[in-house]
């Protein structure tokens, strides 16, 4: 019975309080309709505020209509209107109030009715009693009227008349097409288009007059022709002039058009032209692509050219062909008037031409002649140009073949044919194989030369591959039966400046007693395939008998060079020996080990690494995890000698394989991750949702509903929960409504269409960031879960945090972007080691963090759905962005 009566009086307060805001509803709904009929009721009669006052009246010349400057795209030459019988003198100007009235001050009507600017329409209006009824425009006559009535606008106080003075005026634009202007020659006819336009109002018929100049300015030709045109039309005319025997001497046309134009210059435009003397011009056109070996056809083509009909029609021209001075040939070529034709000329080279002759072509009816230097390329040319380079060999043992790879080709002159070349291959300065190479063009040919090696050959020999160019020398080991050489020990790792010993067991493998010099080498470019920096730092001598073995101690002092390997080599004249050697830094020095990168599931991988301090000093370094070019993990490490800690992160698995690198201040070592391969859409057992109704939590032990109890517990006055939600969002709804007529208040209230794109973005973005809460929830990440709640409430996910670690104070300008806004653009200066946070990142799904010192583009990195900070740290080896989450 209590329950019911609670939920009686419940009822009751919601009823009463249900009334009050039906009463507010209505209220705001009246007073949006008052407000609505303002707007629409509003007068549009322009005012001052408009800008158009000051400006002249003018005509607009697509359609007749009178307007105001700023209102017209296009207008006449001089389109200002006037008073009827002042010659353009008194024009008409808009005043303060946006009435039209003449320059000195009077009034202009139609029939007493004002004429004005109004808002939203570009053409003058007469309007009665503020109601527009017509508007304004030029007749046939040039009268102003308007456009409906035909009434004429006039001056109030005079009756005088409006008009257009230049109703009927053309202006002729002449432009002459000079790109299209070709050159000629004398007896061929000279084409000159132009472009001519009516600027004007009027329609008319003008002279247009072309005249051609010679070099001193006198007049060769004068032409007219009679355009008409009409109000805005443009047509194109060609002028054509049959040029004559010496006529070569013309420069210039100019066309003129006989008419007022404006502006000033536009009726007259001028062009260069040419006339070419009359005869035939050649020309070689491959000389650049000739370079024949001696005892081939020198091909020389020729670009031969008729200029002019003088003597008229179809001719033979006489070509004459010449090689240093010599007379080759004639050829007979047939050419029209203005015709141009290629011909091939030849000549029979010997070894006499090389290293080049000089070629001539000569028109025989007006001496015009060509030449060109042409390389011919004797066999001392070429040969000069053979390069043979060592690009391989083997490593016998005494007794086997040495075999020698070599690669042979041109490097400077390439002969136009394929020619034969004789390369050796010498062993200790003697001839050891020979092989005859034939070449063809800029192709190398790959050889193998051999040698028989004997014994006393090792632990190495001179080679040398001789061409008739350039060759190529090489050491190759050969391994012998002497002193063979075995390292026993290599006491290391060693630090930096204390001794490094080697032991090595040396062998008498031969048949006779010797003593050899045995020596320690280092090769401190082990870690570098394409550096050797190789020190012998140790040597012994020793001596024995056939079969005879001892162990020799090689040392020596190491030197920071030395860090962090080195190449050992113990050397005997016959053998040789390596190992490698760990030399430590005297400082901190972080190196990479063990790099795993494991799939945990389908859309993550587990990422591992182990980094030791292989320095003998105490240091703290900042260490870098990478999947591809994007940082997904910085840790900072403080690690003591010979010290390790094992560094794991969890990444989103990639699409396809990357790279997964680890990066120190000393060391970078990498390996690869496989791309996410077809994933089953499936869901697991365990994300199923159990249906059973049976199974809920909306009841009490007792079966009674839980709203129901929990009724009874509300104190009398306190507002009911569903009030209060209420009332929050209609504070939401208020402060939303303003947010839009501030933005935009011609345009409110907004359209349904607009209201719902913004309800629609808004529950997107809560959806998004209520799934992200809860998948952090259930893996139980607390910075996932924290940005996504920021996110919920509109803050964003992370903060932005700028660090220096340099040991100076420094300065740096840190930017934060999105597709559509600068959220921050800070200069700062921070000393050394301070950290200072920014304000929180934004929150969108992408955004980009950039810095620098003069170029903010020189580092910047763009983030895609992060939780936590987000860093711009400075450091010795330039500036690290990432993610700190």
């Amino acid at each position: 019975m209590c329950v019911r009566a609670s939920s009686r009086r419940r009822t009751k307060r919601t009823t009463t309080a249900g009334k009050s805001r039906r009463r507010l509803a209505v209220a705001c709904l009246v007073a949006l309709v008052l407000v609505s009929a303002l707007v629409v009721v509003a007068p549009t009669v322009a005012s001052a505020g408009d800008d158009h006052e000051d400006e002249y009246v003018v005509v607009r010349f697509a359609d007749d209509y009178v307007v105001t400057e700023s209102a017209a795209d296009e207008v006449p030459p001089n389109p200002n209107v006037s008073v009827e019988g002042t010659s353009g003198d008194e024009a008409l100007v808009v005043n303060e109030d946006g009435r039209i009235e003449t320059e000195s001050g009077q009034a202009v009507v139609v029939e007493n009715n004002t004429i004005q600017t109004i808002s939203g329409d570009p053409n003058l209006v007469v309007t009665a009693d503020g109601v527009v009824n017509d508007t304004l425009e030029v007749n046939g006559d040039g009268y102003v009227e308007t456009s409906e009535g035909g009434s004429d606008a006039v001056v109030e106080n005079t009756g005088d008349r409006i008009v257009f003075e230049e109703y009927d005026e053309a202006y002729f634009n002449v432009t002459i097409l000079d790109g299209e202007i070709e050159s000629v020659g004398e007896g061929e006819t000279l084409t000159v288009p132009v472009e001519i336009t009516n600027d004007g109002y009027g329609t008319e018929s003008e002279d247009v007059t072309f005249e051609l100049f010679d070099e001193s300015g006198g007049v060769i030709e004068t032409i007219d022709e009679d355009v008409a045109l009409e109000r805005g039309e443009t047509t194109t005319i060609e002028f054509e002039y049959e040029t004559s025997k010496g006529d070569r001497s013309a420069e210039s046309v100019e066309v003129t058009a006989d008419t007022n134009y404006h502006p000033p210059g536009s009726g007259v435009d001028t062009a260069d032209v040419t006339i070419h003397e009359s005869e035939t011009v050649v020309s070689i056109v491959n000389a650049d692509e000739l370079a024949p070996a001696a005892g081939d056809e020198l091909e020389v083509t020729a670009e031969i050219e008729r200029r002019g009909n003088y003597p008229q029609g179809e001719q033979d021209v006489l070509i004459e062909f010449r090689v240093d001075g010599e007379y080759v040939t004639t050829e007979p070529v047939t050419l029209g008037p203005g015709e141009r034709t290629t011909e091939t000329f030849t000549y029979q080279t010997s070894e006499d031409d090389s290293p080049g002759v000089s070629v001539e072509l000569i028109s025989q009816d007006g001496d015009n002649t060509a030449s060109a230097n042409v390389d011919v390329i004797g066999e001392a040319s070429f040969n000069e140009s053979v390069t043979a380079a060592i690009v391989d060999r083997n490593y016998p043992d005494e007794g086997d073949e040495l075999v020698i790879t070599g690669e042979i080709g041109y490097t400077g002159v390439i002969p136009d044919s394929p020619q034969e070349h004789p390369i050796q291959l010498y062993v200790d300065g003697e001839l050891a194989d020979e092989k005859t190479v034939e070449l063809d063009g800029d192709e190398w040919v790959e050889e193998e030369f051999t040698y028989q090696t004997e014994q006393g050959d090792a632990p190495r020999v001179d080679v040398e591959l001789r061409s008739p160019g350039e060759g190529d020398t090489a050491r190759p080991l050969v391994a012998g039966s002497g002193f063979a050489v075995d390292i026993q020990n290599v006491v290391e790792p060693v630090n930096v400046t204390d001794r490094l010993v080697v032991t090595a067991a040396i062998e008498n493998t031969g048949d006779i007693a010797g003593e050899q010099d045995v020596r320690l080498r280092i090769d401190r470019g082990v870690d570098d395939p394409d550096r050797t920096d190789r020190h012998v730092r140790d040597n012994s001598t020793v001596s024995l008998e056939p079969g005879e073995r001892t162990v020799e101690r090689f040392s020596f002092r190491t030197w920071a060079a030395d860090v962090p390997q080195v190449e050992v080599a113990v050397i005997s004249n016959d053998d040789e020996d390596v190992a490698n050697a760990t030399v430590r830094d005297d400082t901190d020095r972080f190196d990479v080990t063990e790099l795993s990168a494991d799939r945990s599931s389908e859309s993550t991988v587990d990422l591992s690494a182990t980094i030791n301090n292989t320095g003998i000093e105490s240091g703290e370094q900042y260490v870098e995890l990478l999947l591809g070019d994007e940082v997904v993990h910085i840790d900072r490490l403080e690690l003591g000698p010979w010290e390790s800690q094992t560094l794991t992160a969890t990444a989103d698995a990639p699409d396809e394989t990357i790279e997964f690198a680890v990066v120190t201040d000393n060391a970078t070592e990498t390996t690869t991750v496989a791309g996410v391969e077809d994933a089953d859409d499936e869901p697991d057992d365990a994300d199923e949702t159990d249906d059973d109704p049976s199974e809920t939590d909306d009841e009490t032990t007792d079966g009674e509903p839980t709203e129901v109890e929990s009724a009874d517990d509300e104190e009398e006055g306190i507002l009911p929960w569903y009030l209060v939600v209420l009332g929050i969002l209609g504070v939401a709804g208020s402060v939303l409504v303003l947010l839009a007529y501030r933005n935009d208040p011609e345009n409110f209230p907004p359209d349904a269409a607009a209201v719902k794109a913004g309800v629609e973005r808004s529950a997107a973005s809560a959806r998004q960031d209520l799934t992200a809460a809860a998948v952090a929830a259930r893996d139980g990440d607390v910075p996932a879960l924290v940005a996504a709640l920021k996110g919920l409430v509109g803050i964003g996910p992370g903060t932005l945090v700028v660090q220096n670690q340099l040991p100076r104070a420094a300065t740096v300008r840190v930017r934060c972007q999105t597709a559509h806004d600068t959220v921050l653009l800070e200069d700062l200066e921070l000393d050394p080691d301070e950290r200072r946070a920014l304000g929180a990142l934004p929150n969108v799904s992408q955004f980009k963090v950039g810095a620098g010192v003069e170029d903010i583009t020189a580092h910047e990195e763009i983030f895609q759905g992060i939780s936590g900070d987000v860093g711009v740290v400075l450091r010795a080896d330039g500036i690290l962005i990432a993610n700190l989450g």
